[in-house]
């Protein structure tokens, strides 16, 4: 005995048996979608050679004005993307007067830290300061570090080994401290 599907549809059981097989079927696909999904998310994670911006620029504000200002040539994306290593990095803060030069650094995506090493310069209204690396919070606009510095003024010469900033902008050199003033 032959039935058209249409004959099938039009009795009760014949409805719950289609509904059900085409329930069958919908889940069935959508689960090898989405296995297929979590396996090509596996496939395009960025990888850091990939990944990478030039010529950037981030801005941090603060009362709705220009608080500092971290210019890059590149910045290179980490495979997870909480970090970037950047090179030829300057950093303005201009209601402070400072300008930071540093070959490189890694930029933290998350917390927006910045930690600088090679060839660190900053230049202040009065003063040269010369460090090999340096910690920067751009939410405290705190500066730290462990390392030899030298600050030279036109009056004046300080070093010392490791030092911090604190909110209210004061320098603080850790330990063996050195002075010449002239």
């Amino acid at each position: 005995m032959k039935y058209s599907y249409s004959a099938i549809l039009q009795r009760p059981a014949g409805r719950t048996i289609f509904w059900g097989l085409l329930s069958l079927c919908m889940a069935f696909v959508s689960l090898l979608f989405l296995d297929r999904e979590k396996d090509y998310r596996k496939e395009v994670s960025i990888d850091s050679t990939l990944s990478y911006m030039e010529g950037i620029s981030i801005i941090g504000k603060k009362n709705g004005t220009d608080s500092w200002i971290i210019s890059a040539k590149k910045a290179a994306f980490s495979k997870d993307e909480s970090s970037a290593l950047i090179d030829s990095i300057t950093i303005n803060i201009p209601g402070a007067g400072v300008n930071l030069n540093a070959d490189r650094g890694t930029y933290n995506l998350y917390t927006n830290d910045l930690h600088l090493n090679d060839n660190i310069t900053i230049r202040t209204r009065d003063s040269m300061v010369y460090v090999k690396s340096l910690d920067w919070n751009p939410s405290t606009e705190t500066l730290a570090s462990d390392n030899n510095i030298q600050i030279k003024g036109s009056k004046f010469r300080i070093e010392g080994d490791g030092f911090a900033t604190s909110e209210n902008k004061k320098i603080k050199l850790m330990k063996n401290v050195k002075a010449t003033f002239f």
